[in-house]
């Protein structure tokens, strides 16, 4: 079988099963919905790498083109821009960024850490012109990653959510409410107010308003990314994000030379972005 031919038969078989789990429920249902979502973001990783190896292997040295995510029932088109906000999510970057990545992810999920290394070389190379947002999905299937949130909301509130977020991650195996608290002292956090506001129905309700916002959107799966706006699935290597973000600060650039102030390029880019799928 061919490369080419191998691709569309992954591709196939992964929208076939997008389809079997194509509308919201709950229960065990819901738990298989998020297990074919995470089945499509691995797809379009193997996609990618069968791509970059098709290029390796290429007759006469031509470059072959790299595999695009496609739409797919009940997921977002990688092709549109969606309205994702930022509604308090925890960031890093500043405001003026000329591009904005909304991540949505779950601390127990093995995809989330391995992905956390790109996120930060990407930082590392687009410095200031980039700016990270985390929202949280805590997939049904993992027992923890619901409390791990929490630690992590909590923890930003006292100006520590990605001290938070590392430990968390860092840990992924031992996330007990012992070492939450262990960890808020070692983040020299008053641990009584962590305490208090780990429990806050307020702080509840704004991860799971973030889950909503996420389905609503068609990000299921975890993680997942809006690159100002726009869908990237799993996750990706570092060049499958610079594509959408050198594409990107393109665009801003445009916005930024016609009088756009550069704190409100993110609002510009979204403002007539899809709501949902």
């Amino acid at each position: 079988m061919t490369l080419r031919r191998l691709q569309l038969a992954i591709a196939t078989a992964g929208a076939a099963l997008l389809v079997a789990g194509g509308c919201q429920g709950s229960g065990s249902f819901a738990k298989l919905q998020e297990t074919l979502a995470q089945v499509s973001d691995k797809q379009d990783q193997i996609l990618t790498k069968l791509g970059e190896l098709e290029e390796k292997v290429g007759k006469g040295g031509a470059a072959a083109p790299q595999p695009q995510q496609r739409p797919q029932p009940n997921r977002p088109d990688p092709a549109s821009t969606y309205k994702v906000p930022l509604d308090g999510a925890f960031s890093k970057g500043p405001e003026t960024a000329k591009v904005t990545i909304v991540e949505w992810s779950d601390f127990q999920c093995p995809f989330c850490k391995r992905v956390n290394p790109t996120m930060d070389q990407l930082v590392k190379d687009y410095g200031d012109n980039l700016r990270i947002a985390f929202k949280h999905n805590p997939l049904p299937m993992h027992n923890r990653a619901m409390a791990a949130a929490q630690a992590a909301e909590a923890a930003g509130l006292q100006g520590k959510f990605w001290e938070m977020h590392d430990r968390l991650f860092e840990n992924g195996k031992d996330l007990t409410d012992e070492n939450f608290e262990k960890w808020a002292k070692e983040l020299q956090l008053d641990v009584d107010k962590f305490k208090k506001d780990f429990a806050d129905p307020a702080v509840i309700k704004k991860i799971k308003d973030q889950q909503n916002l996420g389905n609503n959107l068609g990000a299921r799966g975890t993680p997942a990314f809006f690159v100002n706006g726009r869908f990237l699935s799993g996750a990706q290597p570092v060049d499958a994000f610079k594509t959408l973000i050198d594409e990107e600060m393109k665009k801003a650039e445009k916005l930024l030379s016609s009088g756009t102030p550069p704190e409100k390029i993110y609002d510009k880019v979204i403002e007539s972005g899809k709501t949902k799928v």
